[in-house]
């Protein structure tokens, strides 16, 4: 690691100088106006930001890509991690410098807010199978501790952001794709704005025969927005999003099976008939009002889920229902920004778990009322020194977690009870304007991570209620960065540095049990630390050509972390990617556009004791699309990939710590697809 550091050290010492210089040459350069973010809970420009931070467009993305997966979304971010399982079920799994890397399905660790709906629940848990990647316009990413801001599960931010509605007063859409592997998508939307209104709709239809036996997915998938200017009123948005799903599940392969046929499924997962179908339904709604240097802010959101997802030794039933508000206050005080404001949540899941027999209900073994409440407060201010910029916040929050147990018998006792889970969450930071386009950043910053309830409710004794020995997870951040812009007459280069470390305290790790295949539990690592550097550069030639780089250095140890039969002192954390590499190439050409990325990971630990492990690997994709003229004000744009050009056999992502050492899920062989868009012009 040491080594890895000291080459970035010195890469910043050499750029960072001719940079500067080259940003100052008066003949032939210009200045861009400043990137506002505001996952920072207030309007902030990224130079004034004392925090690691990504903005991404993902206009051209989202319209190249089969849109069936967000790991195109986040491509080119530095930190960030996307493993895509090509396994719907699943989903993909997220991770920022390692936070989140532990998750089997979903995402864990890491926060996610959806056109300001937050699609993590106050357990930490967070499903992103609502979430329609071809309608996302923009992603702004934290990557770091932010639970100064956020609270739970905030080892890192991810705000996404759907398109901004067209500005004629109806524009209809509408996509089909075909690909390898029975790809069929098909998508039809209109959006609008007429006066002081906006609105926008999408509706899709997707299925994947998938690329493994027993991998075959469907879903029906509705996202709408609409907004309202009411001037001195303020303005108020609503968005509304569902989706029913089904999704086989062919679980992982042990080395020797992949090696014999990676195309194949577990068998016992076909016996078991293991997979996941549900529905999700949720509604948000936001009013804001901006006065001179004040911003005010109220957003509440409801929302319903159900499922039914069969693993090999268990059935699984859950239905949820949540909702939540905030209030915020975003003001300036004597020169400084000060920015307040509450975080209300609540979550109720009626669980319940049978027995599998060949994908039938067997005996329950499970019947609880969940119930999870978190209250946050937080407040941060922000005050400017001429170059100088401090900052430092500070989050309270109260976590609430309880359990109805239902199955009660004169063998099985009742497991009800209650545990509430506190923190208080701090963070300071600096920043130093080198040039009007360059800044040097600091900071300090914590974050705590609770147990999902459904982490809780997995324990190996097969008992009810929560495990009473899972503890929350708990981090101290550091980090220094350098990010800059450079806009000459025919280039504009935006690039930046990192370099962190964290310590983490009581660190939550996945493990199996023979008994209970495909079932995922947990306990608590003592000590890990995750240290690393972050390059980063966005770089537009003209209009003709982009690219945008990201590599990441990830070293994730555990420091001390030992079991009943054995010691990790030492060892790497599974399933985080020690060597990151994401680039992507834009050619634009009059009406052609063509599309080059690659994503390169190196070998990474799958399991506690490090002693297997899963190969490294490079996979190159190419799209290109045509962008017609408009005919009868319709404009008619065809469009090609191929994902895998190269046809590697790689494994995109890893179970950690799989029983019978099946942790490899086999990515896709070379896929071909093709579609078509027609829309207003």
């Amino acid at each position: 690691m040491l080594p890895d550091l000291m080459r970035i050290a010195l890469i910043l010492a050499c750029v960072a100088p001719m940079s500067q210089a080259f940003a100052q040459q008066p003949t032939d350069t210009a200045h861009l106006a400043p990137t506002v973010v505001t996952v920072t809970r207030a309007p902030s420009t990224m130079n004034a930001t004392a925090a690691a931070l990504s903005a991404v467009r993902l206009t051209e993305s989202a319209r190249h890509s089969t849109g069936i997966a967000l790991d195109d979304a986040l491509r080119a971010v530095p930190g960030v991690q996307v493993d895509n399982s090509f396994n719907w079920a699943l989903g993909e799994r997220i991770s920022i410098r390692g936070f989140g890397g532990r998750a089997q399905f979903g995402v864990r660790g890491v926060r996610v807010i959806v056109d300001g709906v937050p699609a993590t629940m106050p357990d930490g848990q967070t499903t992103l199978n609502h979430v329609e990647t071809s309608d996302l316009e923009r992603a702004e990413v934290i990557r770091g501790p932010a639970a100064s801001l956020y609270g739970n599960a905030a080892g890192g931010v991810i705000q996404l952001e759907g398109r901004t509605a067209p500005a004629q007063p109806f524009a209809p859409q509408l996509r089909m794709l075909s690909g390898d592997d029975g790809l069929r998508r098909a998508e039809g939307g209109a959006g609008g704005t007429v006066e002081r209104f906006d609105y926008s709709a999408l509706a899709t239809r997707s299925a994947w025969g998938g690329s493994r036996g027993w991998n075959d997915a469907s879903s029906d998938r509705v996202t709408a927005r609409a907004g309202w200017n009411a001037g001195a009123a303020g303005t108020l948005r609503l968005s509304l999003a569902g989706v029913d799903y089904a999704a086989n599940n062919p679980g992982g392969l042990s080395d020797s099976a992949m090696h014999v046929d990676p195309t194949q499924a577990f068998a016992n997962n076909v016996k078991q008939h293991a997979g996941e179908s549900g529905r999700h339904r949720q509604a948000g709604l936001r009013w804001g009002l901006s006065r001179g240097v004040t911003d005010v802010e109220v957003a509440g959101y409801t929302l319903t889920r159900a499922l039914d997802n069969p693993i090999p030794v268990r059935i699984i039933a859950l239905d949820r229902d949540a909702s939540g508000g905030r209030a915020l206050l975003s003001t300036q005080v004597l020169g400084a920004r000060l920015t307040a404001g509450a975080e209300v949540q609540g979550l109720h899941d009626d669980r319940k778990n049978w027995a599998n027999n060949s994908g039938a209900r067997g005996a329950i073994s499970l019947d609880q009322l969940e119930r999870v409440n978190s209250t946050g407060v937080f407040g941060q201010l922000v005050r400017p020194f001429g170059r100088l910029g401090l900052s430092a916040g500070v989050r309270g929050d109260a976590i609430r977690f309880g359990v109805s147990d239902r199955l009660v018998t004169a063998t099985n006792p009742d497991d009800s009870g209650e545990r509430t889970l506190h923190a208080v969450s701090p963070s300071a930071g600096a920043t130093f304007a080198l040039t009007r386009s360059m800044a040097v950043y600091a900071n300090v910053a914590t974050a705590f991570e609770t147990p999902t309830t459904t982490e809780l409710a997995n324990r190996p004794t097969e008992a009810g209620g929560f495990n009473p020995d899972l503890q929350p997870q708990r981090t101290r951040s550091g980090e220094l960065g350098i990010r800059a812009t450079t806009v000459t007459t025919h280039v504009i280069a935006q690039w930046s540095a990192t370099l962190y470390r964290a310590h983490i305290r009581d660190a939550l790790v996945p493990f199996e049990v023979p008994s209970a295949p495909g079932r995922q539990f947990f306990r608590n690592a003592a000590t890990a630390t995750h240290q690393g550097a972050e390059l980063g550069a966005q770089l537009a030639l003209g209009a003709a050509a982009t690219l945008d780089a990201a590599y990441t250095i990830t070293d994730a140890k555990f420091d001390r972390y030992s079991t009943a039969t054995a010691t990790y002192d030492g060892n790497r954390v599974p399933g985080v990617a020690p060597r990151h590499l994401d680039a992507t190439l834009g050619l634009t050409r009059g009406w052609l556009f063509a599309q080059l990325a690659v994503r390169a990971q190196s070998s990474m630990a799958v399991d506690d004791a490090n002693q297997d492990h899963v190969a490294g690997y490079a996979v190159w994709d190419l799209r290109s699309s045509a962008r017609s003229r408009a005919f009868g004000g319709v404009a008619l744009s065809p469009m090609v990939g191929i994902s895998n050009l190269f046809d590697a056999t790689y494994v995109s992502s890893v179970v950690i710590n799989a029983t019978g050492r099946r942790y490899y899920e086999p990515a896709p062989k070379r896929l071909l697809y093709a579609g078509v868009s027609l829309g207003a012009r």
